[in-house]
């Protein structure tokens, strides 16, 4: 194969794989660029729940406790130790162990008073209360499950080859190399639309092919994170041992110690271990019988280097269980932590997220300009079968009359 055939056969690669995901990375790039706004689109779209009554600033938990005493037939299961400011609390819950189910799994307390400010059940759906755990949903899995994960997933790897490829194929045929490639690197805003486009095309894959990639590797990552990632992570880096590791428990233990309990015991040991973060939320896990304490920097939950650190302790006396640490633990550990904080940019804070916007807005103008060059090139790529065809059926319309006047001749 010469490298005219190689590169041909690597051009229709590209073009057929970008139109096969193209409807499909336009949506994963629409709704990537929504998240990026996720919890302030969600507190606007539903003020009623997250607009606090005044400036005031009750302790968070005290109002959880309040709350599980004046309601017995829940309990609390997430929420943060320091308040947001201008937001409501918000607090996942469940029913407590022998009550009935509850018909919603969100409460939010009223940040000045710790009075219940409304409910919710969470899940996808398209009214306002519901709308960005749709478009999580949709983003994720299209609505449509495991298969729908797999599908995003496939496209996702797809992606990642596609712009592996075309990389490949901005290279040059001719010398000098280095100095023809740096030319697919710039537009001009004056040159003619199709030029422009392409240009603009080649330009903003080569610029940001590198948080481009990392973004395709980790959506692959993710929706094949239980099928291929962590049966690869403990193959070739297993992480500490955890009691998530083994099945849940056949029965929910109902918590005995206090959150009052594990926050003092647990602030205190962060500061043993020297950790340098302060506590930012506490978890209840009913069917593993353990309760959590997370720290982030600041005190307020967030996903930047790696995310927080858990430390758990037993549910029923407050005995210290597990620490989970990504930064201490198994380079496997480590890569299966860093995949969310790199995929949505939080892993660099507010510039990371911003670059996730950018990288959204790229993705979404390359299928545009993708769709216009393919339909831009059809018409003399179509043009120039026809005319093959033409004169091969001329050749063979020829060869069959010279046989036919042989014939006559022998005749």
């Amino acid at each position: 194969m010469t490298q005219i055939e190689r590169r041909q056969f690597w051009t229709a690669i590209h073009r057929y794989s970008g139109l096969a995901m193209l409807v499909f990375l336009a949506i994963a790039a629409t709704t990537g660029c929504l998240l990026c706004f996720e919890k302030p689109l969600d507190a606007w779209l539903n003020p009623e729940l997250f607009r606090p009554s005044s400036p005031a600033l009750v302790e968070p938990l005290a109002a959880v406790e309040r709350l599980e005493r004046n309601h017995p037939d829940l309990v609390a299961t997430y929420f943060p130790v320091n308040a947001t400011a201008g937001r409501n609390l918000t607090v996942a819950v469940e029913a407590a162990p022998g009550k009935p189910a509850l018909g919603y799994d969100q409460v939010f307390l009223d940040r000045a008073t710790g009075a219940l400010a409304g409910t919710r059940k969470t899940g996808p759906g398209w009214d306002r209360s519901h709308l960005m755990q749709g478009v999580y949903q949709f983003h994720f899995t299209l609505l449509a499950g495991d298969w729908g994960r797999w599908l995003m997933g496939l496209i996702a790897l797809t992606w990642l080859i596609s712009n592996l490829v075309g990389i490949y194929l901005t290279w040059p045929l001719k010398r000098p190399y280095l100095r023809n490639w740096k030319r697919t690197w710039t537009f001009k805003w004056s040159s003619p639309l199709p030029r422009l486009l392409l240009d603009l095309h080649r330009s903003s894959g080569l610029w940001l092919i590198l948080p481009l990639t990392v973004l395709a590797f980790t959506s692959v990552a993710m929706n094949f994170f239980g099928e291929a990632l962590i049966p690869a992570v403990k193959l070739l880096s297993p992480a500490r041992p955890s009691p998530f590791d083994g099945p849940a428990l056949a029965n929910p233990v109902a918590r005995t110690v206090d959150y009052r309990q594990v926050l003092t015991q647990g602030a205190a040991l962060g500061r043993r271990n020297h950790l340098g973060w302060a506590p930012a939320t506490l978890q209840y896990e009913p069917d593993r019988g353990l309760v959590g304490l997370r720290f982030s920097s600041g005190g307020i939950e967030n996903y930047r280097a790696l995310g927080p650190v858990t430390y758990w302790f037993d549910g029923r006396d407050g005995r210290f269980v597990n620490e989970d640490n990504p930064y201490s633990d198994s380079a496997g550990f480590k890569l299966m932590r860093s995949l969310y904080p790199l995929h949505t940019g939080e892993m660099i804070g507010a510039v990371g997220i911003a670059l996730d916007l950018v990288l959204g807005v790229v993705t979404l103008g390359m299928c545009v300009t993708g769709v216009y060059l393919w339909l831009k090139r059809r018409r003399p790529r179509v043009s120039a079968r026809k005319a093959r065809r033409k004169r091969a059926a001329a050749a063979r319309e020829a060869k069959a009359g010279v046989v036919s006047v042989d014939a006559g001749r022998t005749a």
